[in-house]
């Protein structure tokens, strides 16, 4: 992150703070091998657009890039905030990359994945990520570009807490949702019949990958989905409550099964599933069938004849690194805690056993200290009588 990528980062971050308002409150977290808060949650009036300028012009390249735990940093300083704002973000600026530095020296680099808008942690923030510079995997331009966007966009939130809510039409064939995935960098199972996608900005766009099971007998009837919405007006603070939609479901037999877009769907749902459940597998420490589900995926991503299948092998082949690292995570973590156990173990095999042969607790410690004392205290008294019965046999 030296040079121009870091020259850009310093005026996308003046950009934010011009942006702001002396309603809106900003901190900055600088993050290398390890991160650090340089400025608290704080009022951008003037003077607070000051400090937050200062700070800026004062960044410096460090070694490694540790994004885990730069957005931990965040989520703990957005966590314990005393006021809450209507709208909080988190805006990862780096050079795309996320570094790792284990206590091996070996350096585990992953390319992180570009404007992408995803929640974090319990608290429910939404992260928007941006590569500056050519390693990020970006040109200069569009990355100062969507950055620009994403600015003016969090300045006007024009739905909080979305919620949409999916079904069936009565009059529609029997069918079932089993799974709806958002088509953005971090795919996960949102849900089947109501799904949370929180904050919309303006002009903002979301993708959302719907997986039906159909029944045999159901094939090539009429199905007919509605969708409903609802949200917090960010103004007023009230619950809207959208009217019914209804979305008229294709039938498969009308639709060419070789055609480039039907391929081009089919990667994307296929890799779609296969992170989101390759993520639920790691989360359960199951690595082996994850590895396992992300290799027959990427085996039937590279049959397909489309440029665009290149992508999606790109993404597979990532996470299946990641899978790796966090597998060599848990083992470095267990060996680590049979490490403990065993020490653990050691100390109490070498408890001290009492006269009788039981383990010393402090009660039969005290009452050993005591024997010892009253054998010491009559050792000194017969020492002392010895010596008178020696005066009385003496002869001056």
């Amino acid at each position: 992150m030296t040079g121009a990528k870091l020259q850009m980062l310093k005026r996308a971050m003046r950009l934010v703070i011009s942006s702001l308002g002396s309603a809106d409150r900003l901190s900055i977290v600088a993050f290398s091998s390890s991160p650090k808060r340089l400025l608290p949650l704080k009022r951008m009036t003037p003077n607070g657009q000051r400090s937050a300028r200062r700070i800026i012009d004062r960044l410096v390249c460090g070694q490694g890039s540790s994004v885990g735990e730069a957005l931990r940093k965040a989520t703990k300083v957005l966590e314990d905030r005393r006021e809450r704002n209507p709208v909080a973000s988190i805006m990862l600026l780096s050079d795309g990359q996320d570094e790792r530095v284990s206590d091996n020296n070996s350096n585990h680099r992953h390319t992180s994945i570009h404007k992408s808008s995803t929640r974090f942690a319990h608290i429910e923030i939404p992260v928007h990520s941006f590569g500056f510079g050519q390693s990020g995997g970006n040109s200069q331009e569009p990355a100062e570009d969507a950055f620009a966007k994403c600015v003016g966009g969090l300045l006007s939130v024009v739905v909080q807490d979305l919620r949409i809510q999916l079904g069936f039409a009565s009059s529609s064939a029997p069918a079932e949702i089993v799974a709806v995935y958002p088509c953005n960098s971090r795919p996960n199972v949102l849900g089947s019949g109501s799904v949370r996608l929180g904050d919309l900005y303006a002009e903002e766009e979301r993708e959302l990958l719907v997986e039906l099971r159909v029944p045999q007998s159901a094939v090539g009837s009429h199905h007919v989905m509605s969708a409903r919405c609802l949200y917090k007006d960010p103004a007023t603070q009230e619950v809207v409550y959208d009217r019914d939609q209804s979305l008229l479901v294709p039938r498969p037999h009308a639709l060419p099964s070789t055609g480039p877009k039907i391929q081009h769907l089919s990667n994307l749902f296929i890799t779609t599933r296969a992170l989101a459940e390759a993520r639920r597998l790691v989360e359960h420490n199951e690595f082996t069938s994850a590895h396992h589900l992300l290799v027959s995926s990427r085996a039937l991503i590279l049959q397909s004849s489309l440029i665009s299948a290149d992508e999606y092998v790109r993404r597979l082949e990532a996470e299946l690194a990641e899978v790796q690292w966090r597998k060599q995570h848990h083992q470095l973590q267990q060996q680590q805690q049979q490490q403990q156990q065993m020490m653990m173990q050691r100390r109490r095999e070498m408890v001290t056993m009492d006269e009788n042969g039981e383990p010393l607790t402090p009660t039969s410690a005290w009452r050993a200290a005591e024997k010892l004392a009253k054998v010491a205290t009559m050792k000194k008294s017969l020492n002392r009588v010895s010596d008178l019965h020696g005066f009385e046999n003496a002869r001056f």
